[in-house]
C-alpha cells in the first residue's frame, strides 16, 4: 500500500511537547503533507472550544498527555473524539506513549469515536494507515472489527474508584465467557444516570464493536438501560 495520503493536505498535530510535534510534523512534510503545529490552548479551555478555534484542517493528530505543560481540562483522547463526532467530523486519531500500559484506561472512555490510537513510536508506515484508516471511518467505511452493533451488556461488578472507574461486563454479542471493561464516565454521559446507581446483576443494552479481537479493544457507544432481559435476548 502506497504510503502517501491521497487528498490530505493540511494536518493538524496538537502536543504539548514541541520537540514531539515538530518530529511528527516532519514525518508527514517527506509525504508532501503541510503539517501545522496546532498552538496553546487558552487555560481551561474545554476541548469544544479549542476545536472551534482551530483553522481549516483535513486530518488531527493528537498526543494524548496534554497536561505535562499545558493546563487544559481535556485529554488527546476527548479531542479527538469531538473532533470525529459532529459537528465537527474532522478526521482525528490519538498517538501516545501509554499503549499498551494501565494508563491506556484514560483513553478508553473516548474510544468508540477514536478510529486508531498508535503508540507514539510507531513507524511512518504505522502513523499514514493510521490516519488512512480515520479517513475511511470518516467517509462511513468502517473496518469489521471497529463496526457496532446493538447487544445486551450484563453488569458483573463496579469499581467506581481510581482515575478511570469501570464495571466489569459481560457483551452478549461478543463473548458469554469473557469479562470486559465498560467505562463508567461512558454510561454516565449516554444515560445520564450516576454510576453509583449501577448495581450488579443490571443489564444494558449498547453499541459494541463485536467482532473485536480482544477485550481492550472494544468500545462503547450509546449506552441505556436494557428493558425485560427477555426482550433483548429475543431479538438477538
Amino acid at each position: 500500500m502506497p504510503l502517501r495520503l491521497e487528498g490530505v493536505h493540511r494536518v493538524g498535530i496538537v502536543d504539548d511537547v514541541k520537540a514531539d510535534a515538530e518530529a511528527l510534523g516532519r514525518l508527514f512534510e517527506d509525504f508532501d503533507m503541510q503539517a501545522l503545529i496546532m498552538p496553546r490552548p487558552r487555560p481551561r479551555a474545554t476541548a469544544e472550544e479549542y476545536l472551534s478555534s482551530l483553522p481549516p484542517l483535513d486530518v488531527l493528530v493528537c498526543d494524548h498527555q496534554l497536561r505535562n505543560s499545558w493546563t487544559v481540562a481535556f485529554t488527546g483522547a476527548e479531542l479527538a473524539a469531538r473532533a470525529n463526532s459532529r459537528p465537527h467530523k474532522l478526521p482525528a486519531i490519538v498517538m501516545s506513549s501509554h499503549v499498551g500500559t494501565h494508563e491506556a484506561s484514560s483513553i478508553h472512555r473516548w474510544r468508540a469515536d477514536i478510529p486508531a490510537v498508535v503508540p507514539k513510536q510507531a513507524d511512518d508506515e504505522e502513523v499514514l494507515d493510521a490516519v488512512r484508516y480515520a479517513l475511511e471511518e470518516a467517509a462511513g467505511r468502517w473496518s469489521r472489527e471497529r463496526s457496532r452493533f446493538r447487544t445486551p451488556i450484563e453488569v458483573l461488578a463496579v469499581h467506581p474508584a481510581g482515575e478511570a472507574p469501570y464495571a466489569e461486563v459481560l457483551v452478549s454479542g461478543w463473548s458469554l465467557t469473557q469479562v470486559a471493561q465498560l467505562p463508567l464516565l461512558r454510561f454516565e454521559e449516554d444515560t445520564g444516570i450516576s454510576a453509583d446507581a449501577l448495581l450488579p446483576g443490571t443489564w444494558l443494552r449498547g453499541e459494541v464493536n463485536c467482532y473485536a479481537p480482544r477485550a481492550e479493544d472494544l468500545c462503547f457507544a450509546r449506552i441505556s438501560q436494557a428493558p425485560q432481559l427477555s426482550e433483548e435476548i429475543h431479538a438477538l
